[in-house]
């Protein structure tokens, strides 16, 4: 067993590395027309082998059971709460699929966790790992610019995506690379020289290019969030670093207009106004008649003939704009949601009208649906998939009210955590490479909030495991030297911020 611990090392770096690997492998497997079952089963295997080594290695093994028994006895009560829904259980396979994307990242957190606990260089390994996977992305990126296959960030020609599948998945997985690898770089002997530049500049960049508005937030996250952190632990030997970076964060905002994300948006306003002409064109000249009545809703209320004239002017555009939802649910209850706006921005704001439908099915659905979740079937209506672009929404659907709170709890151990360290003795704890996971962590989060890439994908749930299971090491596990041997300032100029 002490064999297998040395090797702890060796086995982190190699399977952070694989990560962007197996995200080509997927892309590449879709472009072509292959099954996704191979690369559905590597990365499968691969969790396996983790939670194999990861039990095999530790000395508290009944953490391991405690945690397998919980997630277990959570899947059991959703399986029975899909049974005992209208309909039954009718797709229990994809349903169950979709369950361990999103049961894999508290077990591999811990994994990673047992993996730092065998030595302190298995952490030295894991940095490596990480900006071993941002060149791995950045190389990807470039090879697929220079062949012309990128497929880009939209569907209208725009941004570099390189060859990976999911564009919020990738923002954030950039969004938790960049500033890993800036404090990893500022961390070493003579940090902040041509190495940490070229690293950050070329993160930033792809960040930039990506042109998401989460990885613009990514980017001004990393150069804000890592200056300001040089600033409170060193301003004097590193306000040069950190200036250089503010004035980086102000460039970008200067080429915001100009940027894949500015231009997108303009894009996206203009094909926005011609369907609301289609909208004033199918309600022609009942528009003031329809505001009128809309101004009533929801107090004091419209009178059941004002209702009825109102639906029934409205139902043409409801049945092309949210076809799936009248379908399925009406058209009066569908526009009740919709609060009977005429609006094509409500229509077609993506998020708002997945969360619409997601409510409206769980409204629709028994208690125990509501305790521990909905069959994924059910967000599926044709070629229209309704799961909800956000994830913390989506795994209350999906897993109930019970499998959120259990992510939540799990969660918030992290940041109780943190929390513990600063108030104890925040000098100590407040690194660079403290800062730098800190960063990451709630850049990672604010994905999960806003889009569905991060808690039920692996591909980027897998980095998230990485940056908590770092959090824990550098508050639980890391040996920092004392205070009295050392002053924290001298302790600064050695690693020379």
């Amino acid at each position: 067993m002490e064999k297998l611990r040395a090797r702890a090392p060796l086995l982190v770096t190699v399977f952070i590395a694989l990560q962007p690997l197996l995200d080509v492998l997927s892309f590449w497997a879709q472009k072509l027309g292959a099954s996704s079952l191979p690369t559905l089963a590597l990365r499968f295997g691969l969790l396996g082998a983790a939670l194999a080594l990861g039990f095999l290695m530790s000395r508290r093994k009944r953490v391991y059971g405690a945690a397998l028994g919980v997630l277990l006895l959570l899947e059991a009560l959703h399986v029975w709460a899909c049974l005992r829904a209208p309909g039954g259980y009718a797709h229990p396979l994809p349903d169950l699929t979709n369950q361990v994307r999103i049961l894999q990242m508290p077990l591999l957190t811990l994994c990673f966790i047992t993996f730092l606990s065998c030595g302190e260089k298995v952490f030295p390994a894991l940095q490596r790992g990480l900006v071993l996977a941002l060149g791995v992305i950045l190389l990807v990126e470039t090879l697929s610019r220079l062949t012309g296959t990128d497929p880009k960030t939209y569907s209208d020609g725009l941004g570099v995506l390189g060859w990976f599948t999911l564009s919020n998945s990738q923002s954030a997985i950039l969004s938790m690379l960049v500033p890993l690898s800036m404090g990893w770089l500022l961390s070493r002997p003579g940090g902040g020289g041509l190495w940490f530049w070229a690293g950050a500049g070329a993160g930033l960049l792809a960040l930039y290019l990506l042109g998401t508005r989460l990885s613009y937030l990514g980017l001004y996250t990393a150069t804000v969030g890592i200056a300001v952190s040089l600033l409170i632990i060193d301003w004097r030997g590193s306000w040069k670093t950190a200036a250089a970076l503010l004035l980086l964060a102000a460039l970008f905002t200067v080429l915001m207009p100009s940027s894949t994300m500015g231009y997108h948006l303009k894009v996206d306003g203009g094909a926005q106004n011609r369907r609301q002409e289609r909208i004033d064109e199918i309600i022609g000249e009942d528009r003031q008649q329809v505001e009128a009545a809309v101004e009533k809703h929801p107090e004091p209320g419209m009178s059941p003939e004002e209702k009825e004239g109102l639906i029934e002017t409205l139902t043409p555009v409801y049945r092309e704009f949210a076809g799936d939802l009248v379908e399925i649910f009406g058209e009066e209850k569908t526009m009740e949601m919709f609060g009977y706006t005429t609006s094509i921005f409500d229509f077609y704001d993506v998020r708002s009208k997945k969360l619409l439908f997601a409510q409206l099915l769980m409204k629709d659905s028994p208690p125990s649906s509501q305790a521990f979740g909905l069959d994924y079937s059910r967000f599926v209506v044709g070629e229209n998939i309704y799961d909800v672009e956000n994830d913390f929404h989506g795994i209350y659907y999906l897993c109930g009210w019970a499998g959120l709170l259990a992510l939540c709890l799990f969660i918030l151990y992290f940041f109780v955590l943190i929390a513990r360290a600063l108030l104890t003795d925040w000098r100590r704890y407040f690194t660079i490479e403290a800062a730098s996971y800190g960063i990451a962590l709630l850049i990672c989060l604010a994905h999960a909030y806003y889009t569905a890439g991060v808690l039920r994908r692996p591909n980027a749930s897998v980095y998230l495991s990485v940056v908590l299971a770092g959090v824990y090491y550098l508050v639980k596990l890391k040996k920092y030297e004392k205070q009295e041997e050392k002053t924290y300032v001298e302790h600064l100029s050695d690693r020379r911020l």
